[in-house]
């Protein structure tokens, strides 16, 4: 019937963040529980039913998908990647490999939230965060042995030269979201 030819998506703009890492209620911050946002996707000529698929996807993966399952133009400007590929259980060459999310609090007018802007890289394994007023507190997470991030490993002699390469993508990321570095 119709709705076996109907696309549905639920998402939301921010994940579920309820006081983990003994932190307030607050949904800005870096991290899982905060910028993992719910995605389902329900189309059945497209995905199977329980699929998980793998891949960094983003908030701005959503309209290209709609547009592109529904047949329609998506504008040179719109931002994002279709999620087709991945919904069909294809492994898309060429896939991203990390993610910047980024937050800036400007003349925000909740205190708590000044001088918390921050910067993170997130990849399959790792997350870096790179408080912009406070470079001291950075953090360093390896997420297949520690998913809750509760160990800090910033300045763990053994991550060394993960933090150095998260650090030069991080930058290299940021260069790309203002429109000065190519993708890749």
């Amino acid at each position: 019937g119709t709705l076996d030819r109907t696309l549905v998506v639920f998402t939301s703009d921010n994940g579920f963040f309820y006081g983990e890492h003994g932190l307030s209620l607050e949904r800005r911050l870096p991290y899982e529980e905060s910028v993992r946002n719910p995605l389902i996707v329900r189309y059945p000529p497209l995905v199977e039913a329980g699929s998980r698929p793998e891949g960094l996807v983003l908030s701005v993966d959503v309209a290209p998908t709609v547009l592109e399952i529904a047949r329609a133009p998506v504008g040179e400007h719109v931002q994002g990647r279709s999620l087709v590929p991945l919904l069909s259980g294809a492994e898309p060459e060429g896939w991203r490999e990390s993610v910047l999310v980024e937050f800036y609090t400007y003349e925000n007018p909740m205190p708590w939230l000044r001088d918390m802007d921050y910067r993170m890289l997130r990849t399959h394994r790792y997350k870096y965060i790179h408080w912009m007023q406070h470079p001291d507190l950075d953090e360093l997470y390896d997420l297949e042995a520690d998913p809750y991030e509760m160990e800090n490993r910033v300045d763990d002699p053994e991550t060394a030269g993960v933090r150095a390469e998260l650090r030069e993508e991080l930058g290299r990321k940021v260069l790309e979201a203002m429109g000065i570095a190519d993708e890749g």
